[in-house]
C-alpha cells in the first residue's frame, strides 16, 4: 500500500511542472490575430458607411446595435436586454418600451438610453443629411422634424432613465418591419460628446482619439501610409462585462486584430498561404482569379452603380481642354462654368441616361471583377420580398435591365434625345484607393467613349485633414479626408461610382431615398419660418415614384406592399437616375487550422468575439505599451 502511495506522489510531482507551464501568464492579454479585413477605412461614422460595402466589416466590430440580423435573417437582441410593445387603441397611443443591457463604451463610460436618443435625433435633425433617416419615420414626429415642421425635441424618442427608452409611434405599425430597420448599423449609437468634439461635426469619426467604441473592439491605432500602413483593433474591455466579476475575455476572446496595409496583393496572399495571415475579408482584385474556387462566397447586399447628377451642366467639347487636365481633376465641377465655357444639363434627359445604361456590358464587368453578378435592377440579392428570406425581392421581381451592351439601342436613345454625344465631355469620379471601383470605371469609360462622348476618368485622391479639436484647439493628427465621399455627399460630381449598399433587407429602405420626403437630405430654409424639402440631391424627381413609395410606407398588407415596391423599382429603372452595374459579392478566406467558429451576420460581416483559436500568438504588452494602452493613436 505504501509503495502505491509513494508512486502516486512521484507521479504528481512529475505532472506539476507541466501544469505550471499551462497556467495562464497574468500579463497575457490573449490572442493577436493577423488578417486582411478590408481596404483602409477613412471615416468610422456608421451612418456614413454605406457607400462602400466593405466598410461594414470594420464598423460592425467597433459598434454594437440595438438589434442585429443573424446569419439566418432573424432579428436578435444585441444591446437590448428586453422590449415590450404597448398598444392603447382607446387613446391612439402605440409605443415600444426598450431596456438596454448594462455595457460601456471603450473609455469606460456607461452606454445609456440618451446615447440612442442623441444618435437618432442627429440623423433626423432638419439641418443634417443622412439617407438612412427614413428608417426612423415610423416614430412619432420623425418625418415632421426632418421636414422642419416640429422641433427635434418633440420627436417620440424618450429616455426614461439610464437604461430605459420609450419609442412612440405615429399609429399601429408593422413592428417586425420596424425591428428589421433597427438592425441597420446606420442607426448604431454614437456619443454626442464625440460628434461635438471637432469644429466640423462630419469629421468626428475620422480619428480614434476622439470616438469611443460600443462594440467588441475599439480602434487602437490607424496609420495611413504606403510603407507601414495598418489598422489595429483591440478588445473593448468594458463590452457587456461586469468588471468586478467577469474575466476580461468573457465576451471578447481575441485581444488584437492586426491589419497590415503595407503589403502588395501578392504578399497578402503569400502570407495567407504561409500561415501568417489567418483571415482575408477582401481578396485583392489582381489575384481573385486564382482564388475564386477556394473562397467562401456570398451575396453582399450591395449594387455597384453609377449615379448621374441631373443638376450638372455638362460642357460642350473643347479640343483645346486637354484630357490630361480632366484626369488630374482640374476640370472644375459644373454647374459653375468657367468663363467662356457652355453646356447643357443633358443628364436630366431620361433618354441620355437610358443610352448610357444600354452601352454597359455588365456581364463582362462581372467577369472582370470575379466576385460579382451582372446587375439586372437596383435592389440586390439578399433583400426580402416580405418579412423573411424565404422569398427574395430580386428573384420575385426578375430581370429589368439587360446584362449585355446594346450600342445600337444606345445610339437610338441618344437620337431620340436629340443629343450628339461628340459635342459633350464629362468626367467619372471614383475613389482612387479602390482598385475594383477604378477597374470598373475604366471599362465604363471605354464604353461611353465608344458611344461617342468624350469621357475622362477622375480618381479622387485622399488629402490630409486639418480640422481643429474644440477641447485642445489643436488640429487632428494622421487623419485623411476622402475627397470622393465628401464631394459625392455634397453633389459635387457629374458621374459618381459607388457601392449602393442596402441599409436593411427591407426593399423600402433601398428604394425610398430616391423619393421626395424620404431622401434624408437637410431641409433648405427658404424664408424665416418655412423649409423647402429637397428632392434627391442629384435632382431626380418623379411624382409617380414618390406616390408608390409613400403608398408602400403606409401599406400594412405585406403582399400589397411588396407589389408597390416592385412597381416603384420598375419606375426607377425606367428613369435611371442611378445605373446599376454589378451586384457585389463577399469572398472570404479563413485559415481553419487556426480559427474556427468564425460567424457572419446576414449582412456578411464577420463576428470574431467568440472565436475558437489554436496555434495563435499571445500578446503580452511591454511596460511602455501598458502605459500607452488607454490612448488611441492616429498617425500620418
Amino acid at each position: 500500500m505504501m509503495k502505491r502511495i509513494i508512486s502516486l506522489i512521484l507521479c504528481l510531482l512529475m505532472i506539476l511542472p507541466v501544469l505550471a507551464g499551462c497556467a495562464k501568464d497574468p500579463d497575457d492579454k490573449g490572442a493577436q490575430i493577423s488578417m486582411y479585413l478590408t481596404d483602409p477605412l477613412y471615416n468610422f461614422d456608421p451612418a456614413a458607411a454605406y457607400g462602400n460595402e466593405a466598410a461594414l466589416r470594420v464598423i460592425s466590430l467597433i459598434y454594437d446595435n440595438l438589434f442585429v440580423l443573424d446569419a439566418k435573417g432573424k432579428v436578435q437582441k444585441s444591446l437590448v436586454e428586453k422590449y415590450k410593445i404597448i398598444e392603447d387603441e382607446k387613446n391612439n397611443e402605440y409605443k415600444m418600451h426598450i431596456t438596454l443591457k448594462e455595457t460601456s463604451w471603450s473609455d469606460k463610460v456607461v452606454l445609456q438610453a440618451n446615447d440612442v436618443a442623441d444618435t437618432w435625433q442627429r440623423i433626423l435633425d432638419v439641418n443634417n443629411s443622412y439617407e438612412c433617416a427614413s428608417l426612423l419615420f415610423d416614430i412619432k414626429g420623425a418625418r415632421a422634424a426632418k421636414e422642419g415642421n416640429i422641433s427635434i425635441d418633440d420627436v417620440g424618442i424618450q429616455p426614461v432613465n439610464e437604461h430605459e427608452l420609450i419609442i412612440f409611434f405615429e399609429g399601429k405599425i408593422d413592428y417586425d418591419q420596424f425591428l428589421l430597420k433597427l438592425t441597420s448599423f446606420a442607426l448604431a449609437p454614437v456619443r454626442r460628446t464625440a460628434v461635438n468634439a471637432v469644429e466640423d461635426y462630419n469629421d468626428w469619426a475620422k480619428s480614434p482619439a476622439i470616438f469611443p467604441a460600443s462594440g467588441p473592439y475599439k480602434v487602437r491605432e490607424v496609420v495611413y501610409s504606403e510603407t507601414d500602413g495598418k489598422l489595429l483593433l483591440e478588445r473593448n474591455p468594458y463590452y457587456l462585462r461586469d468588471q468586478e466579476k467577469d474575466d476580461e475575455d468573457k465576451y471578447v476572446r481575441p485581444y488584437r486584430l492586426i491589419v497590415d496595409y503595407s503589403k502588395t496583393d501578392e504578399e497578402i496572399m503569400s502570407a495567407y498561404e504561409n500561415g501568417d495571415l489567418f483571415f482575408i475579408g477582401d481578396i485583392p482584385l489582381s489575384v481573385r482569379g486564382d482564388w475564386k474556387d477556394v473562397a467562401e462566397i456570398s451575396d453582399a447586399m450591395s449594387t455597384h452603380s453609377y449615379v448621374l447628377n441631373e443638376n450638372a451642366v455638362i460642357r460642350y467639347y473643347n479640343k483645346d481642354y486637354s484630357f490630361k487636365s480632366m484626369q488630374q481633376g482640374k476640370l472644375p465641377f459644373s454647374p459653375t462654368l468657367v468663363e467662356g465655357q457652355h453646356g447643357e444639363k443633358i443628364f436630366a434627359n431620361e433618354n441620355v441616361r437610358k443610352a448610357l445604361s444600354l452601352a454597359i456590358d455588365r456581364e463582362a464587368i462581372a467577369e472582370a471583377v470575379v466576385f460579382a453578378k451582372a446587375a439586372t435592377a437596383l435592389v440586390p440579392y439578399g433583400v426580402f420580398e416580405k418579412d423573411s428570406k424565404r422569398d427574395l425581392f430580386r428573384e420575385v421581381g426578375g430581370d429589368i435591365l439587360a446584362t449585355s451592351a446594346n450600342m445600337e439601342a444606345a445610339k437610338a436613345a441618344l437620337d431620340e434625345a436629340g443629343i450628339d454625344p461628340s459635342e459633350f465631355m464629362f468626367s467619372i469620379s471614383v475613389p482612387a484607393y479602390d482598385d475594383v471601383h477604378v477597374a470598373i470605371a475604366e471599362m465604363v469609360t471605354e464604353a461611353w467613349n465608344e458611344l461617342g462622348f468624350h469621357v475622362a476618368l477622375v480618381p479622387e485622391k485622399l488629402i490630409n485633414n486639418s480640422d481643429i479639436q474644440k477641447a485642445t484647439g489643436e488640429p487632428l493628427l494622421g487623419v485623411k479626408d476622402d475627397v470622393f465621399a465628401e464631394n459625392y455627399k455634397q453633389g459635387k460630381f457629374e458621374v459618381a461610382a459607388i457601392d449602393y449598399v442596402a441599409f436593411t433587407p427591407d426593399p423600402l429602405t433601398v428604394l425610398a431615398p430616391f423619393a421626395k420626403y424620404y431622401t434624408g437630405g437637410a431641409a433648405i430654409e427658404k424664408y424665416s419660418t418655412t423649409f423647402n424639402i429637397p428632392v434627391h440631391f442629384t435632382g431626380y424627381n418623379n411624382p409617380d415614384f414618390d406616390e408608390k413609395i409613400n403608398d408602400a410606407f403606409e401599406e400594412t398588407d405585406a403582399k400589397k406592399r411588396a407589389t408597390l415596391l416592385h412597381e416603384a423599382e420598375e419606375i426607377l429603372m425606367e428613369d435611371l437616375p442611378i445605373i446599376p452595374v454589378v451586384y457585389n459579392q463577399n469572398a472570404m478566406l479563413v485559415n481553419k487550422d487556426v480559427l474556427s467558429r468564425v460567424k457572419f451576420d446576414y449582412y456578411g460581416s464577420p463576428k470574431f468575439a467568440k472565436l475558437k483559436m489554436k496555434d495563435y500568438q499571445l500578446y503580452i504588452p511591454s511596460e511602455e505599451e501598458e502605459e500607452d494602452a488607454s490612448e488611441p493613436v492616429a498617425e500620418a
